[in-house]
């Protein structure tokens, strides 16, 4: 199955633009107010499409959700680069009002059960997702939540994070910076936590194949390997 054949497999719907925020350089927040009756489980995905008219080329994006349904919107990240894609310019400069046709959310980057410990790769914008996570377990301290949060610098959502782990014991957030030091903390939680934990990863391409295989040279199946493949474009 491919992004493309979306409209036909998965429940469509309208949300509404409400604002964009960009919080630092070329990093862009988007809010849209969902379709009444629409939810989704925090890690989900969404196929988040403009009109044709509007947009040349490819007019549809698939997002991670940055929020969790009782924020009453759908939260988007991206970066757009130097120099936006016809898509994401359109996006960042919508009207307030302006309709989104989505199709979803859908998606496999889901916490497992109610007790096994997690750790939260994320690289750059790949936080996305991981934001929604850690609000949905902000509460629970059944389990250890580890956080791996890799950027040259920038740490989108870094303030909200650290709040979030400030109140949870079983939290802990470590923001890397290179990726000797990134596969050295990866290392150091699969010693800890072995096959008993379930890895999430989320970044772009290349990185999610890089983490996959540096835990799985330090002992972890596949099986407790989850990914991000369709993160925000």
């Amino acid at each position: 199955m491919i992004l493309s054949d979306l409209a036909g497999v998965f429940k469509k719907s309208t949300a509404l633009f409400d604002s964009v925020e960009n919080p630092f350089e070329d990093y862009y927040l988007i809010r849209l107010i969902p379709a009444p009756g629409v939810t989704w489980i925090p890690g989900d995905h969404g196929a988040f499409r403009l009109s044709r008219k509007e947009v040349k080329g490819r007019h549809w994006r698939a997002f991670s959700i940055a929020s969790i349904p009782e924020e009453g919107v759908m939260l988007l990240g991206t970066r757009t680069g130097k120099t936006p894609s016809p898509y994401k310019e359109r996006l960042i400069h919508m009207e307030k009002g302006a309709p989104v046709t989505v199709n979803g959310p859908f998606g496999w980057f889901k916490i497992k059960d109610a007790t096994s410990p997690v750790v939260l790769f994320a690289s750059g914008v790949g936080i996305t997702p991981i934001r929604a996570i850690l609000q949905s377990l902000r509460s629970d301290i059944a389990r250890g939540v580890e956080i791996v949060y890799a950027s040259e610098g920038r740490y989108l959502f870094e303030e909200e994070i650290e709040a979030i782990v400030r109140e949870n014991p079983q939290m802990t957030l470590w923001k890397t910076t290179s990726p000797e030091s990134t596969q050295d903390r990866l290392s150091a939680l699969a010693e800890q936590y072995g096959n008993h934990a379930y890895y999430f990863i989320s970044g772009a391409p290349r990185v999610i194949r890089s983490v996959r295989r540096h835990l799985k040279r330090s002992g972890i199946r596949g099986k407790r390997l989850v990914d991000d493949t369709f993160r925000g474009a």
